[in-house]
């Protein structure tokens, strides 16, 4: 693939902490970090393969993680507000888990708002409701 990447790892007995930086992060990272989720993922079965205590494995490239995360809390702010305003409810595209639970626990406190996620994976998305 021929990409140039400064890799540093750091972890302890319960996760291991993969940050990957370089001219080819966004490669890496992919459409809205579907290359480094898949990595993630491949990382993860790689480094529990033969574990009987299962180890956590985080892969970021640029601070990408921390970055997505506030983008999706600001997205869910924004569509509460939204639906507050036109007293109509709101489908947010299909998300992996981590990425529902942020939208989740973000609008968890907002009384005027409720959440709920519906669909099969991998199409499942949340639906931000007007609290009735």
């Amino acid at each position: 693939m021929g990409l140039t990447l400064k890799i540093s790892v750091e972890g302890n007995d319960s996760c291991i902490y993969v940050e990957m930086d370089g001219k080819d992060s966004g490669t890496i990272i992919g459409k809205r970090g579907q290359t480094l989720d898949a990595i993630q993922y491949l990382t993860s079965l790689v480094v529990n393969k033969d574990k009987d205590k299962y180890q956590r494995v985080v892969v970021d490239a640029e601070n990408y993680r921390a970055k997505r995360e506030k983008t999706l809390e600001q997205l869910a702010n924004r569509l509460a507000d939204k639906v507050i305003k036109s007293r109509k409810s709101v489908r947010l595209e299909p998300m992996n888990p981590y990425e529902r639970k942020v939208i989740h626990a973000t609008l968890q406190s907002n009384s005027r708002v409720t959440t709920r996620s519906e669909g099969e994976e991998p199409y499942r998305r949340v639906i931000i409701e007007l609290n009735r």
